[in-house]
């Protein structure tokens, strides 16, 4: 696992690299690690292309906060929850909520047209926020795939 970790600080460092690690052990019960990631990195873009007036979509701030609709929070409180007797499940959970929550508060900024709050927190705190929803994943990955040996 010490690729994985490597892996991650690269991605949290900007260098994009190829994750390399076969589908098996990125198995999180149902969630595999990399499109959870790109899931979530997605957001990220299609948010500021909505800053932009550059997405064509229209979101719902109170959908967008929610963190129980998208892919991982829909496995977060479903088949997510096997592995909750990981301290680092709670971990993810929290910090997943937080990502969400803070993306629905830039769309209501947004759509309050408090730009620049929009967009500071967009660079700021959602992307530390995507970051903190990284390391949680990879630390329950890491802990899953060691319990499972």
């Amino acid at each position: 696992m010490n690729h994985l970790k490597y892996w991650l600080e690269q991605q949290l460092a900007g260098n994009k690299i190829p994750l390399n690690l076969p589908q098996d052990q990125q198995d999180l019960h149902g969630l595999t690690l990399g499109n959870a990631i790109a899931a979530h990195a997605a957001w990220i873009d299609k948010l500021q292309l909505t800053l932009k007036g550059q997405n064509p979509e229209e979101y719902d701030p109170e959908i967008v906060g929610a963190d129980h609709l998208c892919a991982v929070g829909k496995w977060l409180y479903g088949d997510g929850k096997k592995l909750e007797q990981f301290k680092e499940y709670e971990t993810l959970k929290k910090e997943h909520a937080a990502f969400h929550e803070c993306a629905g508060g830039i769309l209501k900024k947004h759509q309050q047209k408090r730009f620049a709050d929009a967009m500071f927190a967009l660079r700021n705190e959602l992307v530390e926020l995507s970051n903190n929803v990284q390391i949680a994943l990879v630390a329950l990955l890491i802990v899953y795939q060691e319990n499972k040996k």
